[in-house]
């Protein structure tokens, strides 16, 4: 019947970015399993590297540094999907094609720099740990603990913002921090619950888990980027 059909939640209602990431999950979910399952393969080899001692060392090197190198290009292009989707763009596989072509160089130029901010970080606060340098150690952390709450708005920036370079998005991302601190922290919040369910449950993660995130920081992109005159999201480009 059109009253069941047209009835419960739907993404233009909802206000909160997170009820509306979870309509559009509702409302197209086949799709976002998709994506999410042509994202989830590109970290299959290192999965099966860790996972399996009897493979090759070369190969298992091999397989590790596939998934570190597709993963860029693949994240990126996740988002600008999502992007479309939050937009009622249909997906077909000429547009997934165009979208990995089209963020292969900001991928790697743009998101990998800043992704790989928290490996060094990360290592730098474990070096100054080992040699008991505590003011060294307590700033790399509190570094650190920066770019995660800054981290939601790189990946949105990166498609909506496409003249910006990898400090412009970083400096960018900060800004909008600063401006919606409570709402960017509850949204971090999210992603990191989202993040531990998808580590708990494989199926989780394959079929919807990054997805999910990636709608979450879209949402809260596009809930703080609006229209003056309508209140509504302004569509990217």
């Amino acid at each position: 019947m059109p009253f069941f059909d047209d009835s419960g939640p739907r993404p233009e209602q909802e206000r909160s970015p997170i009820w509306r990431s979870f309509a559009m999950v509702k409302d197209q979910l086949e799709r976002l399993i998709l994506v999410n399952l042509l994202w989830a393969l590109q970290t299959i080899p290192l999965w099966a590297a860790l996972a399996f001692d009897q493979i090759p060392f070369w190969l298992r090197v091999a397989m590790s540094l596939y998934t570190t190198i597709a993963l860029a290009p693949a994240t990126a292009a996740l988002f600008a999907v999502v992007a479309d989707l939050s937009d009622d763009v249909p997906v077909d596989r000429d547009l997934l094609w165009n979208h990995f072509k089209a963020q292969v160089k900001p991928g790697f130029l743009k998101l990998l720099p800043l992704l790989s901010l928290f490996y060094w970080i990360g290592l730098l606060a474990t070096y100054a740990a080992g040699q008991g340098w505590l003011l060294v150690d307590v700033s790399a952390r509190l570094v650190f603990l920066l770019l995660l709450v800054f981290s939601p708005y790189w990946g949105p920036l990166l498609v909506y913002e496409p003249k910006l370079q990898a400090w412009g998005i970083l400096y960018r991302s900060a800004r909008r921090f600063w401006k919606r601190p409570g709402q960017t922290l509850g949204m971090g919040l999210a992603c990191l619950f989202a993040l531990a369910l998808g580590i708990v449950s494989v199926a989780g993660f394959m079929l919807i888990v990054p997805v999910l995130i990636a709608l979450f920081q879209v949402q809260l992109y596009r809930s703080g980027k609006t229209d003056r005159n309508s209140g509504l999201p302004v569509s990217k480009g």
